[in-house]
């Protein structure tokens, strides 16, 4: 039996994360339970005390970023599998359970469906629509290397060895508000640098995963403070590191094109749904590829 930790990463969220707490407890699958706390200045302490006997809590009065966080929260967990469950989102109780037993030994990966809840307009969306089951490395890797943003890893697990691994302290080329440390495009090398190592991963079509869009988190906020395209370029940033370090070759349109039409179809999307989408992507995408492979 594999053993699991969830982490907490927190800051300054005390409002927040009794929810994320109380859903990690409420897993299925034994779990450590680790809340990590690098300088919040409001109540999390307090809060967080509520749960000693059911949560780790790692208090640190220096905050140096995210990366750093998580960093010192992996390094502490003495779970095998890790899930990060940032402070604002929560889980289903058989999210551990229901990924953990998918992850095999060529399995890099797991990740879920998730349930993006809007706070300011009381309304929700499922995330994904991405071929379920077992799948290559290299259709996500072509996927994420396609798309703008990263998947969240608040909807996936780990091998605590991964992370260690993967959980770059700095991004060469990374600057500005997005810079080294923002957790962006930090987020979405865990899965391409991980997925590199691994000829394997899975995606659970069940949603298991609840993610919160409110102003404080980073993806809202970039649309709101208009840094929206500065964000875009920290992953496209990130994408480029990726394809420097790793053996995996740029695409080309052709190549982009067949991993279109095959992740579409095997995502099961209604014939002209896909038949849009492969007109826009011939029309528009090319372009969009070429500045990231090239």
């Amino acid at each position: 039996m594999k053993t699991a930790s969830i982490l907490i990463p927190t800051f300054n969220r005390a409002n927040l994360i009794p929810r994320a707490i109380e859903t990690a407890i409420a897993q299925t699958y034994p779990c450590e339970i680790i809340v990590c706390d690098h300088g919040s200045s409001d109540n999390t302490p307090e809060v967080v005390s509520k749960y000693r006997d059911k949560v780790r809590y790692i208090r640190r009065e220096e905050d140096k970023g995210p990366i750093v966080c998580w960093r010192d929260g992996v390094e502490q967990a003495n779970g095998e599998i890790i899930h990060i469950t940032y402070d604002d989102d929560w889980l289903e109780p058989q999210f551990i359970e229901k990924t953990i037993n998918l992850m095999r030994d060529d399995v890099g990966f797991v990740y879920s469906n998730v349930i993006i809840h809007y706070e300011t307009r009381n309304d929700t969306r499922i995330s994904f629509k991405h071929p379920p089951g077992v799948s290559d490395t290299r259709d996500i890797i072509r996927y994420l290397l396609a798309s703008p943003g990263p998947i969240s890893p608040g909807c996936a697990i780990f091998r605590r060895k991964d992370l260690l691994k993967n959980i770059l302290p700095a991004i060469p080329g990374a600057g500005g508000i997005y810079g080294n440390n923002s957790g962006v495009g930090e987020d979405l090398l865990i899965f391409l640098l991980t997925a590199a190592d691994y000829p394997k991963y899975v995606f659970v079509p069940e949603a298991l995963a609840h993610f919160l869009a409110h102003p404080g988190s980073i993806t809202v906020a970039s649309g709101l403070t208009g840094r929206e395209q500065m964000l875009f370029d920290a992953y496209a940033n990130a994408k480029k590191y990726f394809l420097k370090v790793s053996n995996f070759p740029p695409a080309t349109t052709w190549d982009n094109l067949s991993h279109f039409i095959r992740w579409h179809y095997r995502s099961r999307r209604l014939l002209t749904q896909t038949r849009k989408k492969i007109i826009r992507f011939l029309l528009n995408r090319p372009d969009r590829f070429s500045k990231i492979t090239t």
